[in-house]
């Protein structure tokens, strides 16, 4: 993994969440070129304690603004990139729905448009959840070909996303 990475540019959305800051530390350590983008928000200050990333490299704005994020995907021309940028809260989803699938669904719609066209990105990571399988009740661990499903706003929208990355992967 260390020759892998090393010296490769890597974007990471959601970089001061808690994947995102394991990931910056484990890329640094294999001497990646790390940028990272994510909302300004309440985890900025524990993101600036636990990773060694230049500000310069850091950058703040809203998943949903394609024209910021696609500046700065223009301006770092990544030859990797992780989206970890998400609304995770399960409590969250029910009070503010709304804001869950616009960040969940439409963030990654907004992150793939503004990937699709760039011929630096070689390959594109998302994450989701195993809350985007529909869960039947039986004690039993997710694969990838089980049937995706959503009880709450929260799944629906992982659910929702992994159709739209299906999309996109097929389609371009």
């Amino acid at each position: 993994m260390n020759n892998f990475f090393k010296n490769k540019r890597v974007f990471i959305t959601g970089h001061t969440g808690l994947k995102g800051i394991w990931l910056v530390n484990i890329l640094n350590y294999c001497k990646a070129d790390v940028y990272g983008y994510s909302k300004d928000d309440k985890f900025k200050k524990n993101f600036l304690k636990l990773c060694k990333l230049d500000k310069k490299k850091s950058f703040y704005g809203d998943i949903l603004d394609k024209k910021k994020l696609l500046k700065k995907i223009n301006q770092v021309k990544p030859q990797i990139v992780f989206h970890f940028a998400a609304q995770s809260i399960l409590g969250q989803s029910y009070l503010n729905p709304k804001e869950t699938v616009n960040t969940n669904v439409m963030g990654t719609l907004t992150l793939l448009e503004a990937c699709r066209n760039s011929k630096s990105i070689k390959s594109i990571i998302i994450a989701t959840s195993d809350k985007c399988y529909e869960n039947s009740g039986k004690k039993k661990y997710f694969v990838e070909n089980d049937k995706l499903g959503g009880d709450d706003p929260y799944s629906a929208s992982k659910a929702a996303a992994e159709i739209i990355i299906n999309s996109y992967s097929k389609s371009f």
